[in-house]
């Protein structure tokens, strides 16, 4: 376990200081490895998932035991959240990405201490309704953009993780064949927007890489 810091409670940052600190007293932070599991499909909520740190992946397994990626979270998000919610079981499997961290919050406690207060309920809403619209904006954009485009958004939107992640992971996350990745990623390298250097991106001009993304 590892200690919490206030700024781990950032996405609640409309509390007051009185009801941060009994926040951070129902709470724990644990650091888990790539690959590690959180919750399996199945298991009943005893926590409120709050991911701090990395990258989170809820999926199932088809038939054919093929994995299904249901969604990727990115911190700060809070994770499967309407589990919690409606107080059901978890519909699916969830591991990291990368090395991650995440605030385990006493949900029992929380129910009794917070959920009452208008703006925790209000917080649950916008939290599902940035999802659907999470969910809404990933649809259309991977209908309407480009493959480049798709990169170059991801690339600047998660420079933090790029260290950490395996470019056939980026591939898969954005639904791109690895072949047409590489592709993409060796023009922005060629063009002097990025660098790759042993399978680790990195960016060197934020503007030019921007000037791809439409939206």
């Amino acid at each position: 376990m590892s200690k919490i810091q206030f700024d781990d409670f950032y996405l609640f940052s409309f509390l007051n200081d009185e009801d941060l600190d009994r926040l951070k007293q129902i709470s724990v932070k644990k650091k888990f490895e790539k690959d590690s599991i959180l919750f399996y499909k199945g298991d009943e909520p005893v926590y409120l998932h709050l991911l701090v740190k990395g990258i989170a992946k809820l999926y199932v397994h088809d038939h054919k035991e093929n994995e299904v990626i249901i969604h990727n979270l990115i911190a700060p998000s809070l994770i499967a959240e309407i589990v919690n919610y409606e107080d059901t079981k978890f519909p699916a499997n969830c591991s990291f990405e990368v090395p991650s961290e995440v605030i385990l919050i006493n949900y029992k406690q929380f129910k009794e201490e917070f959920l009452s207060k208008p703006e925790i309920s209000m917080f649950f809403i916008k939290s599902l309704t940035k999802k659907i619209k999470a969910l809404e904006g990933f649809i259309n954009y991977n209908i309407s953009s480009s493959s480049i485009e798709k990169i170059a958004k991801f690339l600047y939107e998660n420079e933090s993780n790029l260290s950490t992640l395996k470019q056939v992971k980026i591939a898969q996350i954005l639904n791109i064949t690895p072949e047409t990745f590489s592709r993409k990623v060796a023009k922005l390298k060629q063009e002097g927007i990025i660098k790759n250097e042993k399978g680790k991106i990195s960016i060197l001009d934020y503007k030019r890489l921007k000037d791809y993304i439409v939206n």
